[in-house]
């Protein structure tokens, strides 16, 4: 619930409203609960005042629209048919949104010391860490944790998400995503997180951001914006194998983690998972559903945010650990026809996808299979630029280098893999690859790799939504 005294301090509400006490907000009429705000945000194609009969008959006490002419004449109409209801304009839905989430989440950080925003930014790993850190504090704190849902986790997602916590919310999850230099900044100006991590940074969203260097620069953002708002003494994690992120200067609230002798919190590896070494203590997570040394430093990692914020629980975590299952079409295995298949239909880029190949390579021979069992299908790497050949001949090299003999790229710039490994075949959609793919390559591989952009649809292969 929203206290309504915080639309005072919103700047893009255009006249007085006399709502006062507290309500919940919405932005989907389909998913309306009476009592709650509506908030009009505009669609490419739809205007949302022409969708809300339904809420306005059960009551709905007040609509913030955007304000312009066609808008005006439009509510001039609902008002007529619905008095009870206020409707206040807003120069611009979302922005008004952001100030509102920001007041909110301000608010609530002052009602209890231990309210915490959690922030995750970086090239990698931002919705694994996000999903294994949630999943862990749901499981011992039921009730007490709000975090991202799905992907939402950009200038519109964020503010809905930080909506959501109420006074029984003791800590945010909150994902950081950004394609565009500046983007971290808003979301940050808008969440103020008091503790954060940033995963690591790697060739993403180059298209956009031209080199690493910028990437480094817009997705440690988090990392200033953590040590400003708590004056250098907020919890944040520096991982000290990125030739990036340990640049970052100590503060008095950092802890450098990674494989190296130096760090204060050192990382090791064992079956099915990894151990964290910190102040004479070792803190242990397994699983036997995740794939990869990647997929065991984020559950690590997760488990040791975790245990600070909450050490009381700390066994409880290491046990829930254990129970960690990967989402949908990410990093996820599946059976399809008795073959072992490993799924991620979400996203890929270069650093992502080495990593991914090197952990299934683990896989491989701890399922007692070898190379020559494995069928790998690589789709597009999209948002890398001028550097889109070079990145692709790379991987596909990698894939050589690895060993493994039985290689299909998908996609317009499956080319370009090729320029790296010749050997391998290339297939210009999945849609024209199904039919191969689903005849002898099922049929012959019993163990599978598929990976690619979201643009590619992989899934498709195996008729999964």
């Amino acid at each position: 619930m929203i206290n309504l005294s915080l639309l005072t301090n919103c700047p893009s509400i255009q006249k007085p409203c006399s709502l006062s006490g507290y309500l919940n907000f919405c932005t989907d009429s389909r998913k309306y609960s009476h009592p709650s705000a509506f908030v009009a945000i505009p669609g490419a194609k739809v205007n949302p005042l022409d969708l809300i009969t339904n809420l306005l008959n059960a009551g709905c006490p007040a609509v913030f629209y955007q304000d312009n002419e066609i808008n005006e004449a439009r509510v001039n109409d609902l008002k007529r048919s619905f008095p009870r209801t206020e409707f206040i304009p807003v120069a611009d839905s979302i922005t008004f949104l952001q100030e509102l989430s920001h007041q909110h989440i301000k608010e609530w950080k002052t009602q209890n010391i231990r309210n915490t925003v959690f922030a995750i930014s970086g090239s990698n790993g931002k919705t694994t860490h996000k999903e294994m850190l949630s999943f862990l504090l749901k499981e011992v704190l039921p009730g007490k944790v709000i975090a991202t849902e799905k992907n939402n986790n950009n200038h519109l997602g964020v503010p809905l998400t930080l909506l959501t916590v109420s006074a029984e919310t003791e800590i945010v999850v909150l994902e950081l995503g950004s394609n565009h230099p500046g983007e971290i900044k808003v979301l940050c100006d808008i969440a103020e997180p008091n503790a954060g991590l940033t995963t690591n940074i790697g060739a993403t969203h180059l298209e956009f951001f031209g080199d690493e260097e910028k990437v480094f620069e817009e997705e440690g953002f988090l990392y200033h914006a953590v040590k400003e708002i708590t004056h250098g003494k907020g919890f944040y994690l520096i991982n000290m194998d990125d030739k990036f992120l340990k640049r970052l200067p100590p503060t008095s609230g950092s802890i450098t983690y990674g494989e190296n002798q130096q760090t204060m919190a050192r990382i090791s590896y064992v079956e099915n998972g990894a151990e964290i070494h910190f102040n004479g203590q070792i803190l242990l997570a397994q699983n036997q559903h995740i794939t990869g040394r990647h997929n065991k430093l984020n559950l690590i990692t997760c488990l040791f945010i975790a245990s600070h914020f909450y050490p009381e629980h700390k066994h409880l975590f290491i046990e829930a650990c254990k129970n960690f299952r990967p989402t949908k079409n990410r990093s996820e295995w599946i059976e399809f026809e008795n073959r072992s298949v490993y799924l991620d239909a979400y996203n890929a880029n270069p650093s992502s996808m080495k990593a991914a190949l090197m952990g299934f390579k683990e896989s491989v021979f701890e399922q007692g299979f070898s190379l020559a069992d494995t069928c790998i299908v690589l789709g597009d790497m999209n948002e890398l630029g001028d550097s889109t050949p070079q990145y692709h001949k790379e991987v596909g090299e990698y894939v050589k280098e690895l060993g493994f003999p039985n290689v299909f790229f998908i996609g317009r710039f499956s080319q370009y893999y090729l320029s790296g490994n010749p050997e391998g075949h290339s297939k210009a959609s999945s849609a024209e690859f199904k039919n191969e793919y689903r005849g002898s390559c099922i049929k012959k591989y019993p163990i599978h790799f598929i990976k690619g952009s979201r643009s590619l649809q992989l899934e498709s292969l195996f008729d999964i939504t």
